[in-house]
């Protein structure tokens, strides 16, 4: 979160409805104006201060009166004695580093928390950075097993909110286990091969592992991906809000999220549509070989799972400024093993677009994809999701085009040979297997060639294909998430 100084007085006019979470403080300057907020952190005599509306502001502890100093002081004294004393005791019951000291996250970098936890590197744009880890059995959180764990970076690349999902529909029960202990519960047995058995074991350990960290825990309701409000049990700690999620035969998952954010049940102030459309047309480079490509949009890596649909409307929503979690999409129109019914997937993101974000999900017909037909999405900076067959012959060919093209040198040349490779490709590409759904991203109008992402990780964040290449493939159909 950025912080602005602002003066006293007119914080002290702002601040007029109650703070949660941390000790509401009321302080006053040395000109007697009063003040009422939270402190977040205190260094070198400047304190960090919340007002309630969420915002924060450095603010020198020279301009506040003595007696409010004195407070400020013993309040920050006695923050870090309870910190010290609670925070070794959450990261042994949670099992990993995940706190040093101060104890907040919040103010502390994602990339600095994930190369403490191990977490590699996803993706960083000016706008948000992700740091994700598929996690092999025998890797405990909260004593129990975790398919993934993905933390997010904000804007000024701090720690913005962590999800983990543990036993879920998507994922093969029989690979899940860390050894006979994760299906036994109080002595019996779990059916290892049931979701309902590795759910309820899951829940339960997280649950007693938090709660002798934090003490007893409180449930409310919570707005959670597509159109449904779920159900999850709630733990607070030093400004953070750890919630435990169980959705009937779909997933158990662990976000840790900020107080505030928690106190407004998941609901999020939205970009401006303005805004927004400045963003999405800066992100928009031409090149001088003709070349029009969007940049900075998210990379989601789908891992081992078939999960390109809901791993590219992540991209895409995050990149039009509305938050996602893939495996949160996924449980929302995935089978047991990791298949997506994409249209119950577009309908549950078209509601969550519209609701979080005020951004519209369109399907569109692809019935051609030369430049001129994408261009009205393209260029304003909109990604089109492109539902395609994503063959042998279609990724040897991108693979080589994108290798090749980084030395040439005469573009007309370039343009002549493709375009007779792609006459020759174009009748071995008409195979309907291997369906997927990765993003055009880019265009060339000189070589009739698109720019095409793949969810496959950074590797795949831009490959080139002939046009005529990929209307061999194309399935017709797609996606948009416009303004």
């Amino acid at each position: 979160m950025k912080h602005t100084f602002v003066p006293l007085l007119i914080l002290s006019l702002l601040a007029v409805s109650p703070l949660s979470a941390n000790e509401i403080l009321m302080l006053k300057s040395d000109t007697g104006d009063q003040l009422k907020v939270q402190l977040i952190d205190l260094d070198k005599g400047t304190a960090i201060l919340r007002r309630s509306d969420g915002q924060e502001f450095p603010t020198p502890l020279s301009i506040l009166s003595s007696e409010s100093r004195a407070l400020v002081q013993k309040t920050w004294t006695a923050k870090m004695e309870f910190i010290g004393k609670t925070m070794p005791q959450l990261n042994q019951s949670l099992g990993i580093p995940l706190f040093i000291n101060p104890g907040n996250l919040w103010n502390e970098p994602a990339a600095k928390i994930a190369a403490r936890l191990k977490w590699p590197a996803e993706s960083k744009t000016p706008f948000t950075s992700s740091y994700r880890r598929y996690t092999r059995p025998g890797y405990l959180v909260a004593g129990a097993h975790p398919y993934t764990v993905v933390a997010y970076g904000d804007e000024s690349g701090s720690a913005d909110s962590f999800s983990l999902i543990f036993s879920n529909k998507g994922d093969s029960l029989s690979t899940a286990g860390a050894g006979e202990d994760h299906f036994t519960d109080n002595g019996q047995k779990i059916d290892r091969n049931t979701l309902k058995g590795a759910m309820r074991y899951d829940e339960k350990t997280i649950s007693e592992s938090l709660t002798k960290a934090l003490g007893e825990s409180t449930f409310q309701r919570f707005a959670g991906q597509g159109n449904r409000t779920i159900k999850v049990e709630r733990w607070d700690w030093n400004d953070h809000s750890f919630l435990l999620t169980h959705v009937k035969e779909e997933y158990v998952g662990l976000r840790i999220v900020k107080t505030d954010f928690a106190d407004a049940n998941g609901k999020i102030e939205r970009i401006k549509d303005g805004e927004m459309r400045d963003r999405l047309v800066k992100n928009v480079v031409k090149k001088e070989n003709g070349d029009v490509v969007i940049e900075n949009i998210p990379m989601v890596d789908q891992g081992p799972k078939g999960y390109c649909a809901p791993a590219t409307f992540e991209r895409a929503m995050r990149h039009a400024g509305v938050a996602a979690d893939m495996y949160l999409l996924a449980t929302l129109a995935t089978t047991g093993g990791g298949g997506t019914n994409t249209r119950k997937l577009y309908d549950e993101v078209a509601f969550t677009t519209r609701s979080k974000g005020g951004r519209t999900a369109r399907k569109i017909e692809l019935k051609s994809l030369e430049p001129s037909k994408l261009k009205k999405y393209l260029d304003k900076g909109v990604p089109v999701l492109w539902q395609m067959c994503s063959l042998s012959l279609y990724n040897q060919t991108a693979n080589l085009r994108t290798r090749e093209r980084r030395s040439v040198k005469d573009w007309a040349s370039y343009a002549t040979k493709i375009g007779a490779e792609a006459e020759q490709n174009a009748p071995k590409l008409r195979e309907r297997a291997n369906h997927h759904i990765c993003m055009i991203i880019g265009y060339n109008e000189q070589t009739n060639e698109l720019a095409v992402s793949d969810s496959w990780g950074r590797r795949y964040g831009i490959r080139w294909i002939h046009v005529s290449e990929a209307e061999a493939v194309s399935n017709r159909s797609g996606f948009v998430i416009d303004l």
